[in-house]
């Protein structure tokens, strides 16, 4: 979902036609609508005149609402556009500190939202590729969680069904159970 700010001033600034009351109140249905939905929120980084408690604001809506991880961005203003001929543009290393703050309060997030499936069964599509720390086959669940499958028989371009014991930053590490349905052959690389 494309929030982009959690502050109404610079929503507004950035023409968005709803405000952070909305957005939370959205977040919130979906979620209890769907209690296993992974929502991802894209937000932007230093937009012209967002003050430090503006950004504040953003930060403590992403860590109030239940969502699964982030898309960060800092603001880059376009030749053209009314945002790129803003006063207040804020320095690089500005955009970037707040970039930074961002992107590990979303770590957090996937990290605290992967941990609610553990000892949970999930079905994962193991890919072509193997994790680059453990070397042992890689894939996603049905809501976007990466997870390492330990266990002889996994297939490539198949869904196991996991169940996670652990986790490890952003991903789950399971025991595969089954592979459930077969995509190609686990050599076609595909």
């Amino acid at each position: 979902l494309s929030l982009q700010s959690g502050n109404d001033r610079i929503l507004g600034l950035m023409r968005r036609r709803y405000q952070t009351a909305f957005f939370r109140e959205l977040v919130w249905k979906i979620c209890d609508s769907i209690p296993e939905i992974a929502i991802g929120i894209d937000v932007i980084a230093g937009f012209p005149g967002e003050t430090e408690a503006e950004f504040s604001e953003t930060l403590s809506l992403i860590e109030e609402l239940p969502i699964a991880y982030l898309h960060v961005f800092p603001f880059s203003g376009r030749p053209q556009t009314p945002a790129a001929k803003m006063e207040g543009q804020l320095p690089e290393h500005e955009k970037k500190r707040r970039v930074q703050l961002l992107r590990e309060t979303g770590t957090k997030k996937r990290h605290a939202f992967a941990l609610k499936f553990i000892g949970k069964p999930l079905h994962v599509l193991i890919e072509g590729r193997k994790d680059k720390i453990t070397g042992l086959p890689i894939g996603f669940s049905e809501n976007y969680i990466p997870v390492v499958v330990k266990g002889d028989g996994v297939k490539v371009n198949a869904i196991a069904t996991v169940i996670p014991d652990s986790a490890d930053n952003e991903r789950l590490l399971a025991d595969a159970v089954k592979n459930s349905v077969s995509g190609g052959d686990e050599n076609d690389g595909r």
